[in-house]
């Protein structure tokens, strides 16, 4: 009887282990490298923001920044051979992101098309922080996570910005190295 007993619950404890089983494949470590940056000029004036495409208000404006990078695989973490089995759960161990040379800060400038007068305009231009507030693109980047590198920048202070304009942002990494990317001419109402 007792042996029934032991095999019956033996017989439940290696079926939860074998139901628990789940083929996660290998964890790996990977290196982002930062290969470029893409500037979208945005229209904010509606429900979600819009590509501008002629004519936008200053008060609606926004710039998307995006920095472009590869995916390099940096490390296979060693394999035991008891991956599979996960004490009851199947909770796949997510891969790594390692970024050698991350975001430091980002620059915006302002360039008149006629003229090509450039100027610094960074100080103009806000983003949301993690609790939804705007803060000064200084501030942000000190808090900033490693792995956020898209970004949406609005215009905050315009008064200044003349109707014909073009904005050029780069991005400098903690290396020193930097990407640039700007708009073509854009149009503001006046």
């Amino acid at each position: 009887m007792r042996t029934k007993v032991l095999i019956i619950l033996v017989t439940g404890f290696l079926s939860r282990v074998i139901i628990s089983c789940c083929d996660c494949g290998d964890p790996h470590t990977y290196e982002n490298i930062y290969t470029g940056v893409t500037v979208i000029p945005y229209d904010n004036s509606g429900f979600y923001p819009e590509i501008v495409v002629d004519t936008v208000y200053k008060n609606a404006f926004g710039l998307g920044v995006q920095v472009d990078f590869e995916s390099r695989q940096y490390a296979n973490h060693i394999n035991l051979g008891f991956t599979s089995a996960m004490a009851f759960q199947c909770d796949c161990i997510e891969p790594d992101y390692l970024y050698s040379d991350p975001i430091n800060h980002i620059e915006i400038f302002m360039i008149i098309p006629n003229s090509q007068v450039e100027t610094n305009v960074t100080d103009l231009f806000q983003i949301y922080n993690y609790t939804n507030e705007l803060i000064s693109l200084d501030d942000f980047f000190a808090i900033r996570e490693e792995w956020h590198d898209g970004f949406q920048i609005e215009l905050v202070k315009y008064e200044s910005i003349p109707k014909s304009v073009i904005f050029k942002v780069e991005v400098f990494l903690e290396s020193g190295n930097s990407y640039l990317d700007q708009t073509n001419i854009l149009n503001f109402y006046q």
